[in-house]
């Protein structure tokens, strides 16, 4: 039943142990699986699909701080004891998700075991991913971070084509937009990308790797960390 990588790392009999709880739930483009600063209901381990983190700046921006597809988890602040999160966990590429209820996903993730270890260890990852995030987009320059974030994207997601405007591109990597058009234009002429009428398809990912900044491979270093250890 499991897709979701981090599950799937887990002894069988502490897999088994979830599965009953688990409800295989659609993530549709747009859906609000938490908002900041409200409780939050349930977890979610995506098996398809990716799930952004934003955080808003005021009441009308917002920006990615982190992401999580197959390889984690969607609510990791509950594992911590916190009821809710400063961030807002929309979906941002559509597909599907395991859904646990709190009170359940608190009762398995408490005990001690693999899951336990697991999940701290999952922390961390996410931590350095958006912290990288953070600097990043403060000091790299937009292409190479346009180049990070379609890779994360494409990680996660499993996909090479995404219905992505430049508008909301703009929005993820905090920078004006004609900066993203630019950007996009250069990956596009270089033969990375295609972009086309609200689509972008990667074409050559290798190509994106060699634009991309160290902050790209740092964070994925760490989630493939998680299945090794």
């Amino acid at each position: 039943m499991s897709e979701n990588r981090l599950l799937a790392t887990l002894p069988i009999k502490e897999r088994e142990r979830l599965l009953p709880n688990l409800k295989r739930v659609p993530l549709s483009l747009g859906d609000v699986l938490y908002d900041s600063d409200k409780r939050i209901r349930y977890v979610y381990f995506p098996t398809s699909g990716v799930v952004s983190l934003l955080c808003a700046i005021d009441n009308s921006a917002s920006i990615e701080v982190g992401t999580v597809g197959m390889e984690g988890m969607a609510g990791i602040s509950v594992f911590l004891g916190v009821d809710a999160s400063p961030n807002r966990a929309l979906v941002q590429v559509a597909g599907e998700a395991l859904r646990m209820k709190v009170k359940e996903f608190r009762e398995v993730a408490e005990q001690n075991g693999r899951f336990h270890s697991l999940l701290h260890l999952y922390t961390y990852a996410l931590m350095t991913q958006m912290a990288l995030s953070v600097a990043c987009n403060r000091f790299h320059n937009v292409e190479k971070r346009l180049a990070r974030w379609l890779l994360m994207m494409h990680d996660r997601a499993q996909v090479a084509e995404f219905k992505f405007t430049q508008e909301l591109i703009s929005r993820m990597i905090g920078t004006r937009r004609p900066h993203v058009s630019t950007a996009v234009g250069n990956l596009h002429n270089a033969g990375l990308i295609h972009n086309g009428r609200g689509r972008i398809n990667i074409l050559d990912r290798q190509g994106l790797l060699q634009v991309a900044c160290d902050c790209y491979r740092t964070a994925k270093e760490n989630f493939d960390g998680l299945f090794n250890a």
